[in-house]
C-alpha cells in the first residue's frame, strides 16, 4: 500500500528575512528566533505522524540551517520558482506522481498546527477531491489532493483574505468534492503573536501540548525590556 505523503513548506530562516511582518513589533533577529522555534516545535509535532512519507520544499537560503529542525527520514527539496500558486502546483506534481496515495501540504506559520486535523485530512481524500483547512486571514493553512488539480491555485490573490473564498470558486468550477477543517491560525502579524502568546499561556497551565521551543524564545523576548513584543496590556 502507497504511503500518504505530505508536504510541508518553509523557509529558511534568516533574520530579516522570515516573519518580516512581524519586524516590529519584533526585532528580525527576534523574529527569526522564534520562527526557528516554529520549526522545532511544528516538526517534533508532525513525527506523530504514522505511514506518512515527509517533502520538506524549502524556499530561501542555504538548506544546510534546516538540517537541525528537519527529522532525518524526510526528503528535503527546494520550492519551485513562481508565486505560491505555481509552488503548489510543481509539489502536488512530485508528491502525487505514479498515484495510488493522496498529499497533503501545510504551511509552517502556525506551531500549535492540529496534527489530529492532518489525520482527518488524509481520512477525508478517501472520499473526496479536495479537502482545505480555512485560516483565519482569509487564507488556508492546509490544502490536499487526490490528484493533480492547477486550476485551483490560478489567478489567487495570494497573501490578500480572499485566497479561501476564490479557492472555493476554483473548486466548484472544477465540479471537484470538496471537505474542510475547522478554523486555524497562522502567526504573520501582532494579532496572531498575541494569539500564539495566549495558546502558550493556556498549555503551559494545563501542562498539556506545550510548544517548549516556542516557550523558550518568547520568555527570553519577554525578559529584555527594551523589546516590542505585545504585552497583555498593549
Amino acid at each position: 500500500m502507497a504511503r500518504r505523503r505530505l508536504g510541508i513548506f518553509v523557509r529558511v530562516p534568516e533574520p530579516g528575512r522570515v516573519k518580516t511582518r512581524l519586524s516590529p513589533p519584533l526585532a528580525p533577529d527576534d523574529a527569526c528566533r522564534l520562527y526557528e522555534a516554529f520549526l522545532e516545535d511544528l516538526f517534533r509535532r508532525l513525527q506523530g505522524l504514522r505511514g506518512v512519507e515527509a517533502t520538506v520544499w524549502y524556499t530561501g537560503g542555504d538548506p544546510a540551517r534546516l538540517s537541525r529542525f528537519v527529522p532525518d527520514r524526510a526528503r528535503l527539496a527546494p520550492q519551485a520558482d513562481g508565486d505560491l500558486g505555481a509552488r503548489l502546483v510543481a509539489a502536488f506534481e512530485t508528491l502525487l506522481a505514479g498515484g495510488g496515495a493522496p498529499a497533503v501540504i501545510v504551511g509552517s506559520d502556525s506551531p500549535d498546527l492540529p496534527v489530529r486535523q492532518v489525520r482527518r485530512a488524509f481520512q477525508k481524500l478517501r472520499r473526496h477531491d479536495v479537502v482545505l483547512g480555512p485560516a483565519a486571514d482569509g487564507g488556508y493553512w492546509l490544502v490536499g489532493l487526490r490528484a493533480p488539480a492547477p486550476s485551483l491555485f490560478a489567478g489567487i490573490d495570494w497573501g490578500s483574505d480572499r485566497v479561501f473564498a476564490q479557492t472555493l470558486q476554483r473548486v466548484e468550477r472544477a465540479g471537484l468534492r470538496l471537505a474542510t477543517l475547522p478554523l486555524w491560525y497562522d502567526v504573520d502579524g501582532a494579532d496572531g503573536l498575541r494569539l500564539l502568546r495566549d495558546q502558550v499561556r493556556t498549555r503551559r497551565l494545563e501542562r498539556r501540548d506545550r510548544l517548549f521551543a516556542v516557550e523558550r524564545v518568547l520568555d527570553a523576548i519577554d525578559a529584555r525590556r527594551d523589546t516590542g513584543l505585545p504585552r497583555d496590556d498593549a
